[in-house]
């Protein structure tokens, strides 16, 4: 097993380096770049390594170089299906999170009108049993 870590010349978009990578790691590239996206929208570090990475990794001279329409349509096409299935993702939790903040709101409600009648009911109880203590 001789693998090497190129730029990749056929599956890239800007300078391929998340196409090298995910050839290497024998991983889909769409998610290596969602990788480098995520990387660079929350830390702001993705945006350095893909740089240096950029600079450092050589260009595989044995392929090709290829960048056409259909594998830049073929790459958003992979984004917005990954992000689609985030979005439901985090729909989901937040349905269950709703439903289970609904559920305790609905319990809270109920012993906070429960605690109410009783000290209603003790205080006609108390107005019954001593008259001339408590007049309502």
């Amino acid at each position: 097993m001789d693998k090497k870590l190129y730029r990749s010349e056929n599956n890239k978009i800007i300078a391929g380096v998340a196409g090298g990578l995910a050839e290497y790691f024998d991983i889909d590239s769409t998610v290596m770049r969602l990788i480098f996206v995520l990387v660079a929208a929350f830390g702001g570090s993705g945006l350095l390594i893909y740089v240096i990475l950029w600079l450092i990794m050589p260009k595989n001279l044995g392929t090709p170089g290829v960048i056409n329409e259909d594998s830049v349509k073929e790459f958003t096409q992979g984004v917005k299906e990954k992000a689609e299935e985030i979005k439901s993702e985090i729909k989901e939790e937040w349905e269950k999170r709703k439903k289970t903040e609904s559920q305790a709101t609905k319990k809270r409600r109920g012993s906070f009108f429960g605690w109410v009648l009783l000290v209603l009911g003790l205080l006609f109880l108390a107005n019954k049993v001593f008259p001339f203590w408590y007049k309502l």
